[in-house]
């Protein structure tokens, strides 16, 4: 189940920051330390 999240986070990061033209990193970071509850360093 947590697999299947992480891959739709992903996928939207990645299709975010395409279309705004940002790094994927910019929005997967934040995504993974605030609502996974990783560190930074794992993230």
């Amino acid at each position: 189940m947590l697999n299947i999240a992480y891959l739709i986070v992903g996928l939207v990061a990645g299709i975010m920051g395409g279309l705004f033209g940002i790094g994927g990193g910019t929005i997967l970071i934040p995504v993974l330390v605030y609502f996974f509850k990783m560190t930074q360093h794992q993230a």
